[in-house]
């Protein structure tokens, strides 16, 4: 709506329209985005999530579950 008040004098009332028409077009392509089940605001939210508040190193370290529960080391442990 500000579009159209802002260029409506200037550039004419048919012009204005078509410019709010290019306006919302991204507002409506919005509502039809998906990507794995997320919606737009989903998928922002993640993204920055990922690649900004939560950036950094991330380091794989395996542990073995079932020498650690029974407390076994030792290669004759395996049947």
């Amino acid at each position: 709506m500000a579009v159209y008040l802002l260029l409506g004098p200037v550039a004419g009332k048919e012009t204005a329209s078509w410019v709010c028409i290019l306006a919302a077009a991204p507002v409506a392509v919005a509502g039809f985005f998906h990507y794995n089940g997320l919606t737009l605001e989903q998928f922002a939210w993640a993204f920055i999530k990922s690649e900004l508040l939560c950036a950094g190193e991330r380091r794989f370290v395996s542990e073995n579950f079932y020498y650690t529960l029974f407390h076994r080391k030792g290669r004759d442990d395996f049947d």
